[in-house]
């Protein structure tokens, strides 16, 4: 007798688990149907998340940004007779050039690209692109010996978005800051900082940079950058423009007319 009611819990306990795989099975498919079924709904009212979808919502999100692009050598050779200025019914508002790189680096297309912009009726910039391995003092001189700013244009601009590998965090701010007070003494203003958002977070928040404009590239499907204070924000790198033949940033310069203003030489 024990030994027939040992082989009775056994079947019973045989029926339970193939009674809770059956239920479970059953459960994962409807589960399934019911998670494709709302990916497909979700992708039907959906639109695609395209570079157009990502220009509009830029612009509602900001109805009183300012459109402006920056444009360094690698645009290839700009055909300013034929260059639009307007995107989308937004008119362009500001180009920035690359200047310099670096302790000795020119950009080849900068000088032509300042003279031929020269009557166009937009606010021009300059910036110069920091090499975090190089001297910073030599940097700020490649950079003043190169750029003429001009009431009215913008205030200088430092491009700063890399990690050095031959010194410390610390060093790379102390070089940074070096550039932008010798940067600043030189044109009366506080420079501009355009750089990636988690590197701003990584690197410069909280360590004295807060106190200058920021310009934050973010590409990414967001409705702002997480850098709470910028002032522009680059958020796209794959816009196009009669007259340039390769991909061009997009940036949105925010806070309308004032804000506009304050960013340019005195």
């Amino acid at each position: 007798m024990p030994r027939k009611k040992a082989s009775n819990s056994w079947v019973w306990v045989i029926f339970l688990i193939l009674f809770t795989l059956t239920i479970g099975t059953v459960f994962l498919i409807k589960y399934n149907k019911w998670i494709k079924r709302e990916l497909s709904d979700y992708t039907r009212k959906t639109p695609p998340w395209t570079e157009t979808l990502k220009f509009e919502q830029v612009f509602n999100q900001f109805p009183d940004g300012i459109l402006g692009v920056d444009i360094s050598q690698y645009q290839g050779k700009i055909d300013f007779n034929k260059l639009s200025l307007q995107i989308k019914n937004h008119p362009i508002q500001f180009l920035v050039f690359r200047a310099t790189m670096g302790d000795d680096g020119l950009d080849r297309r900068f000088k032509e690209n300042w003279e031929a912009s020269k009557n166009l009726p937009v606010v021009r910039g300059v910036y110069h692109y920091y090499r975090p391995n190089e001297n910073s003092s030599l940097q700020a001189e490649n950079f003043i010996q190169t750029v003429k700013l001009e009431s009215g244009d913008l205030i200088p601009i430092l491009d700063i978005e890399k990690h050095s590998t031959i010194q410390s965090r610390e060093r790379l701010r102390q070089g940074i800051k070096n550039w932008l007070n010798l940067v600043e003494a030189r044109y009366g203003v506080k420079p501009m900082i355009y750089t990636g958002d988690r590197f701003f977070w990584e690197v410069l928040h909280n360590q004295g940079f807060d106190e200058y404009p920021i310009w934050v590239a973010n590409y990414n499907r967001i409705l702002e950058p997480e850098t709470k204070n910028w002032v522009i924000w680059q958020f796209s790198e794959k816009g196009s423009l009669e007259g340039i033949g390769e991909r061009i940033d997009l940036n949105i310069l925010r806070g309308g007319r004032f804000q506009f203003h304050k960013l340019k030489m005195p």
